[in-house]
This record gives C-alpha cells, sequence and structure tokens, in this order.
C-alpha cells in the first residue's frame, strides 16, 4: 500500500450521509475529512482551517445550492488556498461554463474524485491559482 504524506483537508458538503469507506480511502492518502450538511457548516470548518482545502459539493445544499456555497466562500478573507469541486453524476455543457464562471475548479463525476482530490491538493500550480 502506498503511503502519502498529509496533503490537506477536504471539507465535504452533502445533504447525505457520509459514507465509512469514502473517509477511509481520503485518510488513506493523508488526507483530512470534514463533513457539512449544510453551507453554513461549510464555511464554518473552512474558517477554522489551517492547511490548503478543497470543498466538495453536490448541486443542492440544505441551506442553498452549489453557487451560494461559492459566493459564501469567496467572501471569506483567509490566506489559505481553497479549491471547490462540484460533484455531479453528469452535467452538460451549460453547466460547466456556469460553474467555471462561477468560481468551480473541477466538475467530477464520483468516481474521479479521490484521485482528482490528491492532486489538487498536491499540486504547486493549486497555491498560485489562489493567492
Amino acid at each position: 500500500m502506498q503511503t502519502y504524506k498529509r496533503a490537506g483537508t477536504i471539507i465535504f458538503v452533502s445533504n447525505r450521509s457520509p459514507e465509512a469507506t469514502v473517509a477511509q480511502d481520503f485518510e488513506a492518502k493523508g488526507l483530512i475529512v470534514q463533513w457539512a450538511r449544510s453551507i453554513t457548516a461549510a464555511v464554518d470548518l473552512l474558517n477554522s482551517a489551517r492547511e490548503k482545502t478543497v470543498i466538495v459539493t453536490e448541486l443542492a445544499l440544505a441551506d442553498g445550492n452549489w453557487r451560494d456555497l461559492v459566493e459564501r466562500v469567496n467572501c471569506i478573507d483567509i490566506n489559505l488556498s481553497t479549491s471547490i469541486v462540484l460533484v455531479t453524476p453528469s452535467s452538460t455543457a451549460e453547466l460547466w461554463w456556469d460553474a467555471l464562471e462561477c468560481g468551480i475548479d473541477d466538475i467530477l463525476p464520483a468516481s474521479l474524485l479521490a484521485s482528482r482530490l490528491c492532486q489538487l491538493l498536491q499540486e504547486n500550480s493549486f497555491d498560485e491559482r489562489n493567492q
């Protein structure tokens, strides 16, 4: 089994209950996993983050949608690198353009999530994009 150095924090924002296996897979790769059931809870977690962070969100959330989350995150004045990934089972070209224009860093199906999150947290360009 490959070991990874600690790479950063992932905040999952979802109405659904987290699966233990998902958290274990990410933690095995050196990532801290935190779960938030609302935009407000995600912002609270982000405000307490001390390292590079990726926020993973679904389209619809308990207290808004992915656009509302992006707006709230963009209003936070923090000195950390933060990236937002939208997870959706399917997407259209319209959703891609809308999401990228609003500040989403990537749109992924759940099956590609783990490898892309590790890449986002370990890339040097991640820090440069968000400063």
